[in-house]
């Protein structure tokens, strides 16, 4: 994690503090790990055939889920650097928002089940968005909203089978704008890459005489001013995706609201 201050304050709440991908996708695969505990507690001792579907499945999707985080998280290992103790102190703040099953959950009946489970989804969209809102990296930050969506789509799904009207899912399609955008600084990066060895060629690594596409290095720093855009743009994208999902989840009425 970045520090639990944020320009000279401390930070009194953790989920407030900026972390790293790895911070970000172990604090993700920990919230899996608990959705799962609390299925598989919920399939002891269930007898109703409706509600062992629903608990199965979903004990499935988030192995589905963890197996994907778990394959980014051994990508990020070692790109900054890495705080267990924030993972865990992140956790055990969230130990008491996700226990959604009463005692008696084996002994649920079909429509309490998917009531349950309902709830178990829309926590964990809740708490990946707040996730992605403080992720200091782009591609956590981005699997972290599809892994969001994915929960925000369970509950839709859920809910239908519970026989009432699921809310609408927010449109999730890029901006047309920030895509043109996007496309054209991938255009200019494949034009501007090739003359990169050209320019090392006939001026060298010394620094050059002026020339009319510049030094390889004035054209590396035009490149990285042109992935700074497209990150930025990126990012732009992720956070109209987020506000959407947040507004979804606001919006949504059940026997819980989501937690924000």
């Amino acid at each position: 994690m970045a520090g639990w201050f944020s320009e000279g304050a401390m930070i009194t709440d953790i989920r407030e503090a900026p972390f790293t991908a790895w911070e970000a996708l172990s604090i993700a695969a920990g919230i899996e790990q608990r959705g799962i505990r609390f299925y598989r507690a919920a399939l002891e001792g269930c007898t109703d055939p409706a509600a062992r579907r629903v608990y199965e499945e979903m004990v499935a999707e988030e192995h589905r889920h963890l197996a994907i985080l778990e394959s980014a998280m051994h990508s990020a290992r070692g790109l900054a650097p890495e705080a267990a103790d924030v993972v865990r102190a992140y956790l055990n703040e969230l130990d008491d928002e996700l226990t959604p099953f009463p005692d008696t959950a084996g002994e649920e009946d079909g429509s309490h089940a998917l009531a349950s489970a309902r709830r178990v989804e829309r926590d964990a969209a809740s708490n990946y968005l707040r996730l992605a809102r403080v992720s200091v990296d782009l591609r956590a930050k981005a699997m972290l909203v599809a892994l969001a969506s994915e929960e925000l789509g369970h509950n839709a799904r859920l809910g239908e089978r519970l026989g009432g009207e699921a809310p609408p899912l927010p449109l999730l399609d890029p901006d047309a704008e920030v895509i043109a955008r996007l496309a054209a600084v991938e255009a200019e990066l494949q034009r501007a890459a090739p003359k990169l060895s050209v320019a090392a060629r006939t001026t060298g690594l010394d620094e050059p005489l002026p020339t009319d596409d510049g030094s390889v290095f004035d054209q590396l720093t035009g490149l990285r001013r042109l992935v700074d855009q497209a990150e930025e743009d990126l990012d732009t994208l992720l956070d109209s995706r987020i506000t959407a999902m947040e507004a979804c989840l606001h919006g949504m009425n059940g026997d819980r609201p989501a937690r924000a």
